[in-house]
């Protein structure tokens, strides 16, 4: 899976997609991940929405499919029900996050806040590295103001957001339906691994979308309202990351990082939990 194409440090990749918390930790970090820290990522896909429900009676890969053009789309009724009981698994997760990753599309905003405020209590970032890769108007998100309109509970921090903080594909209009180059999204997955790695914390939760955790984990499929446990090695992604952008620098393509290498799913003991 090719992830890295460019020769380009992550910090200046990261400022060429306007993220402005993500760039001093990973410029200043980045070089220390060599030195081994396996953290652990829970993550989380959103609830049922709106989208997820028309895709259900209409293939998307269809010749006569149409973008309903729902814009940020939100959960359902059963969505916001599903998000709900998932807050009991998010309670019992272990070990507890130590900080709480929420991709600013609403429908992740409000998965997070059903699922997790009622009983996580440490900091929340609403990163736009986590956002779903646009496909359809679904995926084109709201500008600042109306994110705080929309959540005014001061637990989500929206300071820092630009206010176009999607893939666009014409920046004169940023509502323009456009899908988003796959190299660009890769491209951001990686980044945003390398930012993961960076953290301080070592127990991250993180809510974002189908394609973006598909990307992340190397092709782990989640369900709606799934949450799923991995080990993020931080050595061998580091290294892995070295080599392909070495290759860059030397003239070939760039290398693929071995995902599957430096995050595995942490799969639960069986035989444990029935004495819980």
């Amino acid at each position: 899976m090719q992830v890295v194409r460019h020769s380009r440090p992550v910090a200046q990749r990261l400022r060429a997609m306007g993220s402005r918390r993500t760039v001093v930790m990973v410029a200043a970090q980045q070089k220390n991940l060599s030195q081994g820290t396996v953290k652990t990522l829970h993550l989380m896909r959103h609830g049922t929405t709106e989208m997820n429900e028309y895709l259900a009676t209409h293939r998307y890969d269809a010749e006569d499919f149409q973008d309903p053009m729902m814009y940020d789309t939100v959960l359902t009724t059963r969505g916001r029900a599903g998000a709900e009981a998932a807050a009991r698994v998010a309670e019992r997760l272990n070990p507890k996050p130590e900080l709480l990753v929420v991709s600013p599309l609403t429908r992740a905003l409000q998965t997070a806040q059903l699922a997790f405020l009622p009983h996580y209590q440490g900091p929340v970032l609403v990163e736009p590295l986590a956002r779903e890769r646009v496909w359809h108007a679904s995926d084109i998100g709201s500008n600042r103001a109306q994110l705080e309109r929309t959540f005014p509970d001061a637990r989500f921090q929206f300071d820092s957001l630009p206010d176009v903080w999607w893939h666009c594909v014409d920046p004169a209009n940023p509502r323009e339906v456009g899908l988003e180059p796959e190299e660009s999204f890769k491209e951001r997955v990686q980044a945003l691994r390398l930012w993961l790695a960076a953290r301080p914390e070592q127990c991250i939760a993180v809510v974002a979308h189908w394609g973006l955790l598909y990307e992340l984990t190397g092709g782990a499929d989640f369900e709606n309202c799934q949450i799923r446990t991995f080990s993020l090695d931080t050595r061998v992604l580091a290294e892995a990351t070295a080599a392909a952008e070495e290759e860059g620098r030397s003239g070939g393509r760039g290398g693929s990082v071995p995902v599957a290498a430096a995050l595995r799913e942490q799969v639960p003991n069986v035989f444990a939990s029935l004495f819980r």
